[in-house]
């Protein structure tokens, strides 16, 4: 993500009902580039309003999830994808598998393992949490995965 497109997305956010134009002349984007990044928005309802409680619980959500990957799990457990790509390993050993799981897929199981949690448990925001740091650390991965085939 560029610096415009933060500038662009942040204002955005706070003001979905506003035209390109407008975006434009409040963040000193040119209205060409903010054309394109609204283009690049995937869903036909970004410009609904979120309401506060709704967006504040998102929010401290992820906040929360960034925080603790980037630092008392990875404190604990140590480089992120390393620990999971131990996990993947362990659980392809044990499925005696010749399919061999990624850190990626790893990372998605446990989203659902997370997912499962709070469909049975009831309302406890740790799952929502660590979903969605699963979620982040499985795009991570990919990422990697995608740089690393491209160089070689």
């Amino acid at each position: 993500m560029t610096e415009n497109d933060r500038i662009v997305w942040e204002y955005l956010l706070k003001n979905r009902q506003a035209s390109a134009v407008r975006v434009a002349e409040a963040t000193g984007v040119s209205l060409t580039e903010v054309e394109s990044i609204i283009a690049r928005i995937g869903s036909p309802n970004w410009r609904e309003e979120v309401s506060k409680p709704q967006q504040q619980a998102r929010l401290r959500i992820l906040a929360r999830a960034a925080e603790v990957t980037g630092g008392e799990r990875q404190d604990s457990y140590g480089p992120v994808k390393q620990n999971l790509q131990r996990i993947a390993d362990l659980w392809t050993a044990y499925l005696d598998r010749e399919t061999v799981i990624t850190a990626e897929d790893a990372a998605w199981m446990m989203v659902l393992l997370k997912m499962a949690r709070s469909d049975a448990s009831g309302y406890h925001e740790d799952n929502y949490i660590d979903a969605a740091a699963y979620a982040g650390i499985a795009g991570e991965c990919r990422e990697s995965a995608h740089a690393d085939s491209q160089r070689g």
